[in-house]
């Protein structure tokens, strides 16, 4: 048995030497180049908003928004597991009595099936409005912010939210 050992632990020790070459191999550099790359920022929606005193202790808050064409914000009033929904958030404070439904519109409404989210949806592109009716008590100043998402038809941007401040008197 001893006869047959040595030569199958030869066979591999010979097998590793004969596929060792006797090359140095070469020696690469590499080279980095690096290239400056101007990154774009998408900011396909530009907001503003206005308060409107519409009687007593009641305001009327207004956002408009300019959208890029290829571009859409959401409604509202959009169903669970779809995209995010435009909304107006107050921060706690002891000035506000009721809050009205949100108002929206848009000068290219679509109502419908997306694919992008697969299922039906209500959108606006080119320009948008939501306004919002709030009742106070006694003055100070109420914070809040928008909050939105834009898509076109192969991305979504969640933008930081619109903050806003209004003056109650």
């Amino acid at each position: 048995m001893k006869k047959y050992l040595l030569p199958l632990l030869a066979i591999p020790s010979l097998f590793l030497f004969s596929c060792k070459s006797g090359e140095t191999p070469e020696l690469v550099e590499e080279v980095v180049v690096e290239e400056l790359v101007e990154v774009q920022v998408l900011d396909p929606v530009k907001w503003t908003y206005e308060v409107e005193n519409t009687a007593e202790n009641e305001y009327k808050i207004s956002f408009s928004a300019t959208v890029e064409d290829g571009w859409y914000v959401y409604s509202s009033t959009i169903a669970e597991d779809g995209p995010i929904p435009t909304g107006i958030y107050y921060d706690a404070s002891d000035l506000i009595v009721s809050l009205g439904e949100i108002e929206e519109s848009g000068e290219v409404t679509k109502d419908g099936y997306d694919e992008m989210f697969d299922m039906d949806i209500k959108k606006f592109g080119h320009a948008a409005s939501f306004s919002q009716v709030i009742t106070t008590k006694g003055s100070g100043e109420i914070a809040g912010y928008l909050e939105f998402m834009t898509c076109d038809s192969m991305q979504c941007l969640f933008p930081d939210p619109i903050e806003f401040v209004i003056e109650v008197k």
